[in-house]
């Protein structure tokens, strides 16, 4: 299954987003990786991800945008 998961960067998009690789699902993350609070531990997340897509062979890709951006969606 393809699944879009909005704010993957953040605590419950990254652990969804991961529990969806983990099962062998195409995931779909996206992000604006504001600074609400440290933009370093997204990155850190994002990282976490993309290692989970290569050791399921799940594919994974990041788009690094806003929702509210017309030309991101």
């Amino acid at each position: 299954m393809k699944v879009l998961v909005t704010g993957a960067a953040g605590f419950i998009g990254y652990h969804v987003a991961r529990r969806l690789l983990e099962r062998g699902d195409e995931v779909v993350g996206i992000d604006n990786i504001n600074d609400y609070y440290d933009p370093q531990i997204k990155q850190a997340r994002l990282r976490l991800l993309d290692e989970a897509s290569r050791k399921t062979n799940a594919g994974y890709h990041f788009i690094h945008g806003d929702l509210a951006d017309r030309g991101v969606v």
